[in-house]
């Protein structure tokens, strides 16, 4: 059995299966963002979640993403423990995505 078709159509639609994988491929790099997590620790909560944070920034950049970091999620906030030299001290973990 014999299919019959134009030609042109058979080309049309090649085309837009080409235009569509162009598209495709060139959102997906912006929306696959690597997340990164980075640990602290400080005498407040809040001072272990900016060290958390800067330590995630810092790979985050050792990877080649020196764009923008926002937190993904919640931090999450350990303690307080006791230290023999500094007293009280909180541990805390944050992920970020950053920008290129």
């Amino acid at each position: 059995m014999k299919l019959r078709g134009s030609p042109r159509a058979g080309a049309a639609l090649a085309a837009a299966a080409g235009a569509a994988a162009l598209v495709i491929a060139a959102a997906l790099p912006a929306t696959a963002s690597p997340l990164f997590t980075g640990g602290g620790r400080g005498v407040t909560a809040q001072n272990a979640i900016q060290s958390a944070f800067d330590d995630a920034q810092n790979t985050a950049q050792s990877e080649g993403f020196y764009g923008a970091c926002t937190v993904s999620g919640e931090p999450q906030v350990f303690g307080p423990f006791a230290h023999p030299t500094f007293g009280q001290i909180f541990r805390a973990e944050v992920t970020v995505t950053c920008e290129p």
